[in-house]
């Protein structure tokens, strides 16, 4: 060894790419007036009704988005009190 230490040794992180684009960002406003108009709406529900509305994505993606949306509705109500 040359008495360097393998942290000089490590290639710095490169940055991360976005990724794939989300295919449930487009449905975001939509939703969030469902929940708005009806806090207690069944994820469920709100899947029915965007893939009526033409969304092909995961529920996954779809019941990520209901939560964050939840969250952020309470969070909002919260510090509003």
């Amino acid at each position: 060894m040359d008495g360097s230490s393998s942290s000089e040794m490590m290639p710095a992180p490169r940055p991360r790419g976005a990724g794939r684009p989300s295919t449930v960002a487009p449905y975001a406003p939509q939703v969030a007036q469902w929940l708005r108009e009806d806090p207690d709406l069944p994820g469920v529900e709100v899947l029915r009704r965007v893939r009526l509305a033409g969304y092909r994505g995961g529920k996954s993606a779809l019941y990520e988005l209901v939560r964050r949306l939840r969250v952020q509705r309470s969070v909002n109500r919260a510090s509003s009190a």
